[in-house]
């Protein structure tokens, strides 16, 4: 009894605040529709200033995980050498280059002379002909020994046709060198390779100064333009340079910035059928179609005052506007519901006030669901992009959804009272022309009639269409039937089960190629690359404080570390470059003293160059600051084990009794893989307790709270659950969907339940039924219209918008189900009830009238037995 005094008392006060807010606007709203207006396009002028953030290392990576404190570490100990002594298992940085994948045309082993001259061929074109700021590729390559270093370049020395002519191809290493990477599709026998039906060649870059990285990418770009025009009669080319996944990721945005002036056409096709009235005074599809503008002018209100803010557009946000649409339509259905139900006795701005009373209410709660639940995602900054999305996709959204609903309540309900004034004064819908009513025009033809003539409004049903209408009037009929409860409480039980399960086997991961559509020429290389060429990661181990390396100790420590590390599971044991056991094996060592240890090193280097970038010294050159070893892993096959392998290389070196980091830049992207599961659950439960609060705060009904709270629930295991049907995986790009999409769940159940306690009803079923009347219709368009929102994604060709469509299309689904079926069951079996009493004498029924002030009146009617 107090939680249902506290809930109308409470609904009361914020009901009266947002009516006379109502009345206000229908009473001034040719004023307030102008600063709305006003106030959305001066924003939006900030999108001239938009920047496009594409690199996939900013935007899909985390910003200060462990991974880039270790290289910074690193960089400061070993600067860039790639114009003197470049090894691509020593960079810090992902390096820059061009490389090329030939391919026999009939699919034949390529390892014969003609195809390597041909080969050879267009090497040589491409580093005579690409040109970066006027300089060629020997100009601008990274070198090794006073030489361009090309990976492969192997193939077109002498000695390799000559064991090739013999068969005397060793494989996995060649003449000391690890040919792994330069064929793939290969077929080995007794260790000689017999058949390789891919080769590949990776021009590396220079990149040791800032000058150097700009005239290098620059010749990135022309080879590009260079290799989309190279042919052969024999081979069939692919290519790809260090940023052709960011420039392709560039592409995909514009190529789906059709795809949202289709889906608003959609929209605003849809909007209008649903209101639309045959009735010319009635008509109410000028509404539905402003309902569109205000989530437009929203949209644009919030890309330009984040553009102008400086913020970064990062491809992922892309999706926002289909998100918005759908939440904006939305909240259109319900409000014009609640317009729909205000007396039609009343003043225009009355009406007004009496929606913003009923629907006012619940678009709030929605609204403010949705925009905390995202101002809580952004404080949890998992990696650069919720970083970016912070503000442009997190505070950006943030900033759409808050636009949406001071739209929707400032621009759309001054729209809802201008037509209230075209309605009293009988004007038609289309045209403006005055009109008159049907039984005043007798002698008029019938198609005149018909076109021009309207009918005053008598009931609700007048007002809003078949469509509108249709949903909430089938689904009450029905709803409270006990098969139907107990079908669908069977139905979702055994949904339940199935979610669990698929949660059980969810996997997490993002092939970053994914990003790209499947036409790129990127795409098809990569696809190439990870399916035919091995995977070898190196992994180095940097000592990073001066050691007595002819100490005994420090001899067993780093022997141990070696030990250690080469066991793994997922190390390759014989490859590894290792300067200090290299040192020790040859005649150079001199463990005697440290001035002997340092003497004999460097006879040792002017021996193997090689190990040079490999050891730090002093000014002094008497003492090694710092030094590092390699390891190279073997392939690893998804992301869960990349992310185990990093931590397993952390544990190894902080186990170490040295001052060990380790590093790879492949740990830069592996970082997502070991945070994404806690980060995701955390803020997923935090944002589920936000919602909690806030709908206690605008419902508190304990058994309301708890009905929200625990569909929520259900929901989210759900989306989880059958992404894994779907073959989503969990990673940053779907956990940024599944976050963004839990104010979005939570909307259609805290409609059917603010409903439900704001309807009357002798029983609980009879306040289903009503609730069901009053909000079945805007659930279930708002959910179709959603759907449509998101129906042009099917045909993109980014993973980035397909995904979303998958995540989002489960959110509707699943959303729309549960309010719809499952809550008014648990509603009419539990809800809260407050029984009405009534004399002995007499079987009563309570109908509802309304006061001029819109406040409910009951009314005893007395039947007799």
């Amino acid at each position: 009894m107090v939680c249902w005094k506290l809930y109308h008392n409470i609904e009361k006060w914020i009901g009266n605040v947002f009516s006379k807010y109502g009345v206000f606007v229908g009473t001034y709203p040719v004023i307030v529709l102008t600063c709305s207006v006003m106030l959305s396009v001066l924003l939006g002028i900030g999108v001239i200033n938009m920047k496009v953030q594409t690199n996939v290392e900013k935007v899909y990576t985390p910003p200060n995980s462990q991974a880039v404190q270790d290289r910074e570490l690193l960089r400061h100990l070993f600067p860039d050498s790639s114009a003197t002594d470049f090894h691509l298992y020593s960079s810090i940085d992902a390096n820059l280059f061009g490389s090329v994948i030939f391919r026999a045309k009939n699919s034949s082993s390529l390892l014969n002379l003609d195809n390597i001259r041909e080969i050879e061929t267009i090497f040589n074109s491409i580093t005579v002909n690409v040109l970066g700021n006027g300089l060629d590729y020997f100009q601008l390559c990274a070198k090794q020994n006073s030489r361009c270093a090309v990976d492969g370049e192997i193939i077109f020395t002498d000695k390799f046709r000559k064991l090739l002519q013999t068969e005397n191809l060793t494989y996995p290493v060649l003449e000391r060198q690890l040919i792994e990477s330069v064929f793939g599709d290969v077929e080995v026998v007794n260790g000689l390779l017999k058949s390789a039906k891919l080769i590949k060649l990776q021009m590396n870059l220079r990149q040791d100064s800032q000058a150097y990285k700009d005239v290098s990418k620059s010749w990135e770009g022309n080879f590009v333009t260079f290799m989309k025009n190279v042919s052969s009669d024999t081979l069939d080319v692919t290519f790809a340079h260090s940023t052709s996944l960011d420039e392709e990721l560039s592409e995909n945005i514009k190529g789906d910035i059709l795809f949202i002036s289709v889906t608003f056409t959609l929209m605003i096709v849809y909007a209008t059928i649903v209101t639309t009235s045959c009735d010319p005074i009635l008509d109410r599809q000028n509404l539905g179609r402003a309902g569109v503008l205000a989530t437009g002018l929203s949209i644009l209100a919030s890309f330009g005052l984040g553009s102008a803010c400086g913020v970064e557009f990062v491809s992922i946000a892309g999706v926002m506007p289909f998100l918005i649409l759908g939440i904006g339509i939305d909240d259109m259905f319900i409000l014009l519901a609640g317009l729909a139900n205000a007396p039609l006795t009343e003043t225009g701005p009355q009406r007004v006030g009496d929606m913003m009373r009923t629907s006012g209410v619940s678009v709030t709660i929605t609204s403010l669901t949705d925009i905390f639940a995202i101002w809580y995602w952004s404080l949890f900054r998992f990696s650069r992009c919720t970083q970016l999305l912070h503000i442009y996709r997190a505070s950006f959204e943030r900033l759409a959804v808050f636009f949406c609903y001071i739209n929707f309540v400032t621009f759309f309900v001054a729209c809802v009272a201008i037509n209230e004034r075209r309605m009293k004064s009988k004007r038609h819908g289309c045209t403006c022309q005055k009109i008159y009513f049907k039984d005043e025009m007798k002698n008029e033809s019938s198609l005149r009639r018909f076109c021009c003539g309207g009918r005053k409004p008598s009931s609700k049903e007048d007002l809003e269409s078949f469509i509108e209408q249709f949903p909430g009037k089938f689904l009450s009929k029905f709803v409270t039937l006990v098969p139907f409860k107990i079908t669908a409480l069977v139905c979702f039980a055994a949904y339940l089960g199935v979610s669990i399960y698929g949660v059980t086997n969810f996997k997490q991961g993002l092939d970053i190629a994914n990003l790209v559509s499947d036409d790129s020429y990127f795409y098809e290389f990569n696809t190439l690359s990870q399916r035919y060429f091995s995977q070898r990661i190196p992994v180095s181990f940097v000592f990073t404080e001066p050691l007595q390396y002819s100490d005994s100790r420090v001899i067993s420590s780093i022997d141990t570390l070696v030990s250690e590390v080469t066991s793994d599971k997922s190390i390759e044991s014989q490859f590894q470059i290792n300067w200090f056991r290299s040192y020790r094996s040859s005649v150079s060592y001199n463990n005697s003293s440290k001035t002997n240890f340092v003497t004999g090193l460097k006879e040792f280097l002017a021996l193997n160059p090689q190990f040079k970038t490999d050891i730090l010294f002093d000014d002094t050159q008497e003492l090694i600051k710092a030094s590092r070893i390699y390891a190279f892993t073997s392939d690893l096959e998804d992301s869960t084990e990349q992310g185990e392998f990093m931590q397993r290389m952390r544990e190894i070196a902080t186990d170490s009794d040295l001052a060990v980091t380790t590093f790879s830049p492949a740990f830069i992207f592996y970082e997502q893989y070991v945070v994404i599961v806690g980060s995701t659950l955390q803020t997923v439960g935090t944002a589920v307790l936000v919602i909690f609060v806030i709908t206690a705060l605008f419902m508190p009904s304990p058994l309301l709270i708890l009905f929200v709270t625990v569909t929520m629930l259900m929901i989210m295991t759900g989306i989880f659950g059958f992404m894994y049907f779907w073959n989503l995986t969990l990673s940053s790009i779907t956990m940024i969907h599944i976050i963004m999409s839990l104010g979005f769940s939570v909307d259609f159940s805290a409609h059917i339940c603010h409903a439900y306690m704001t309807v009357e009803g002798e029983t609980r079923n009879r306040k289903v039924k009503n609730a069901m009347l009053r909000a079945g219709g805007p659930i279930f368009n708002g959910s179709i219209s959603s759907l449509l929102g998101i129906l042009m994604l099917v045909f993109s060709k980014s993973y980035i918008f397909q995904s979303f469509f998958k995540v989002m299309l489960l959110v509707i689904l699943i959303g729309m189900s549960h309010s719809l079926f499952f809550l008014p069951v648990v509603l009419s079996l539990f809800g809260p009830f407050q029984a009405k009493k009534t004399n002995n004498i007499t079987n009563t029924r309570t109908s509802i009238v309304r006061s001029s002030k819109s406040d409910p009146v009951e009314v005893e009617v007395f039947l007799d037995r």
